[in-house]
């Protein structure tokens, strides 16, 4: 009997994570959802996921914290079931300003932890429980390539690691017919941008430059996860897909 199509979704109780993990769900599918702070929202996922015939487990880190990449994916690896995973969703991150002359250390250090650090040490550790033929996705930000914000230029410096890090794990995954991709959205009405769009200036600024005209939302970016997990992609690896509306073209 051929196992559900097993995924997790890093950063699963809000957002964009949540949007993956319950556009994956289908009919007896498996989701493990990683949650940070967001326990009650990672709750309410696995509630929306059960809704559409499939099941999960909730499982918790703290990103920042290097140390428990191991004991983390030793839980993974029970909650599984013995199952394999088809799918691997890198969306948790660590977001905070750096602005030049008001740099925080400690926030430096955990972007790069939480951004860098943590997903390559989990994507190694679960490398013997990835299924083949299966997909990793990761969530980068388009403003690698066209300048978000100085503000946080070091997150966009997190991010455009991940960009290449999934090209490195497309090659060394290759042999298994693993895939990875990145998708890099423009600004979506969530965190920290949410906020930022609640100045009309900025909005009425992003929408100018912006070819269709307006913000993302969490349905543009999860149709996008889907399909990347899906065999409609299975020509497609070492990719980093704009999802932006045409930002800055």
């Amino acid at each position: 009997m051929p196992q559900p199509h097993a995924y997790l979704v890093t950063g699963a109780g809000r957002d964009i994570g949540r949007g993956i993990a319950e556009i994956l769900a289908t009919t007896g599918s498996f989701a493990v959802l990683h949650y940070s702070n967001s326990k009650e929202g990672a709750e309410e996922t696995l509630d929306a996921i059960r809704a559409k015939g499939a099941d999960g487990v909730l499982v918790h880190a703290d990103f920042t914290k290097i140390e428990t990449v191991v004991s983390f994916c030793e839980e993974i690896t029970i909650a599984l079931r013995g199952y394999k995973l088809n799918t691997l969703v890198h969306n948790a991150a660590f977001t905070a300003p750096s602005a030049a002359g008001h740099l925080d250390s400690t926030a430096l250090h955990d972007t790069l932890k939480a951004n860098v650090l943590f997903p390559y040490l989990l994507t190694d550790a679960l490398s013997p429980v990835l299924a083949d033929s299966g997909s990793i996705i990761a969530l980068s930000v388009s403003a690698t390539q066209k300048v978000f914000s100085p503000d946080f230029g070091f997150f966009c410096a997190s991010k455009a690691a991940i960009d290449t890090l999934v090209r490195n794990w497309a090659v060394q995954f290759a042999p298994r017919k693993i895939r990875a991709n990145a998708i890099a959205p423009g600004v979506v009405e969530v965190n920290f941008r949410a906020d930022l769009l609640k100045d009309p200036a900025f909005r009425q600024n992003l929408e100018s430059m912006t070819t269709l005209a307006r913000p993302g939302t969490v349905s543009d970016v999860a149709l996008v996860a889907q399909f990347l997990a899906s065999e409609q992609s299975g020509w497609i690896t070492g990719q980093v897909i704009d999802s932006s509306g045409g930002w800055k073209l």
